[in-house]
């Protein structure tokens, strides 16, 4: 399984729903991402851009990309955005990998 970061942002009335009822909103999350085969790792608010920051293994890309959907979908949130996480030993991986495959790039120059 693949870890994927979820970051959100709240619409106003969502927030101003929270303050009205405080409530956690992880168990909801947690069990979207169970239904898609995955287990959330964590939730997080936080300060600033986002509101929200989710850090979960879900099975492949389709269904992060279902979860981060239907999320969006629900009108409680004004961003939604889904970054596939790499381990360090995947990034070490990948980095071996483009020293030892010549693929012809090169950057651009004047």
């Amino acid at each position: 399984m693949a870890l994927y970061m979820y970051k959100a942002s709240y619409t106003s009335q969502a927030i101003q729903a929270m303050v009205d009822v405080p409530q956690d909103r992880s168990g909801m999350i947690s069990k979207a991402c169970e239904a898609f085969g995955g287990k959330m790792i964590g939730m997080y608010m936080t300060f600033g851009e986002d509101d929200a920051i989710v850090i979960a293994e879900i099975p492949n890309d389709v269904a992060a990309a279902a979860i981060s959907a239907q999320v969006a979908s629900g009108g409680a949130c004004t961003k939604v955005t889904t970054t596939q996480l790499l381990s360090m030993g995947d990034w070490v991986k990948a980095c071996e990998n483009a020293k030892a495959v010549s693929s012809g790039y090169s950057p651009p120059s004047a």
